[in-house]
């Protein structure tokens, strides 16, 4: 908080302990006594039914060369993110705070609609960061944002990849990788479960699939592409579609972690066996994968690598001329695990081989 004050990042008075918490990601337990000690040290006022008031001036006039703002754009408040994303975060706001930049993360779900103009123009009001973060963008929120020239990066795969910078998993890599992977182990019915999305990376994964599936072996691989609403209610609904079929899928490709755990609670509350019956792969990493039974085969994204990579085009997006717009893709490591098998090899119940 001292580092923000000398940067300017406040310069009257100091937002509310709630958004304080937002901004750094702590609780109130932890903010309060930090408020207390900068009191101490002479740094802000505080009167009873005001804003605390600030009483130090920033140095931000002394070092123009130095400090600034990053503000993340996000649909979803703190606590409904995902681990894999805070936890890049945390290591991208390291990497920022040695080249002496804040990451601010803001919440703005009214900027996630079909026509975000006027929000996002509120949003630009409210604050004037050195780059933009774009995080779960839309379509239309990217073309905003272009046509503004706004200096950003989307954080997730961009829509006119000539024309944004952006940072992902490469999913169209994953997701072939993934068709691939169920074709050689003879499956030849699989199901793609994605949540509906406005997001690229979600896109992607399903045309990726798609394409790595009629490719393989002359298009002896069939594909279904099954969107959800993004509940766990929905997602059992459509296993039991799925399931009810005399020609029901032996593979299913899982965009989401959480979601898969959803589909396999599901499975196996139907009574089929997994690998046994049908095989699971999920795109995305989760925590809460470890403590599944069995273990679910899964593609794992190294968060330093994420972090890395969002910090790179920061540091493009900073300088004097940028540099043309570019597509940072990260490769992620396949992790067969329990629940990945040969189609039909369980006559007597033993796993085959990853």
């Amino acid at each position: 908080m001292i580092t923000a004050l000398e940067a300017g990042r406040w310069t009257r008075d100091l937002p509310g302990e709630r958004k304080l918490c937002e901004i750094l990601q702590v609780s109130r337990v932890t903010i309060r006594p930090a408020l207390q000690e900068l009191q101490r040290l002479g740094w802000i006022e505080n009167s009873p039914g005001q804003r605390r008031r600030i009483t130090r001036p920033s140095r931000a006039k002394a070092a123009p060369s130095r400090g600034g703002k990053i503000v993340l754009v996000s649909p979803l408040p703190i606590q409904s993110i995902e681990p894999f994303v805070l936890l890049g975060l945390d290591l991208l706001r390291e990497l920022l705070a040695r080249r002496d930049l804040l990451l601010e993360i803001e919440t703005r779900p009214k900027c996630f609609v079909a026509s975000p103009d006027s929000s996002l123009e509120q949003l630009c009001r409210d604050f004037r960061p050195n780059v933009w973060l774009l995080w779960r963008s839309t379509r239309e929120i990217q073309a905003w944002f272009r046509r503004r020239r706004l200096r950003h990066v989307v954080v997730g795969t961009a829509f006119e990849p000539a024309a944004s910078p952006s940072v992902d998993i490469d999913h169209v890599a994953t997701a072939r990788h993934a068709a691939s992977t169920f074709g050689r182990m003879g499956h030849t019915r699989v199901a793609v479960m994605v949540a509906k999305s406005t997001t690229a990376g979600d896109k992607a994964s399903v045309e990726g699939f798609i394409d790595g599936a009629r490719e393989f072996d002359g298009g002896g691989l069939q594909a279904q592409t099954i969107r959800h609403d993004g509940t766990a209610a929905d997602v059992f609904r459509w296993v039991d579609r799925m399931m009810e079929h005399s020609s029901r899928p032996t593979g299913i490709f899982s965009a989401g972690g959480m979601q898969t755990i959803a589909i396999m609670t599901r499975l196996l509350q139907l009574g089929i066996r997994i690998p046994g019956e049908v095989s699971v792969i999920s795109r995305d990493d989760d925590p809460a994968l470890d403590f599944v039974t069995p273990a679910p085969a899964r593609y794992h994204r190294p968060p330093i690598k994420f972090a890395r990579g969002v910090f790179r085009q920061i540091e493009r997006q900073l300088s004097v001329v940028p540099d043309a717009p570019s597509a940072h893709l990260i490769l992620p490591d396949f992790q067969p695990r329990m629940t990945l098998a040969a189609c039909g090899a369980f006559g007597g119940g033993a796993r085959v081989p990853g």
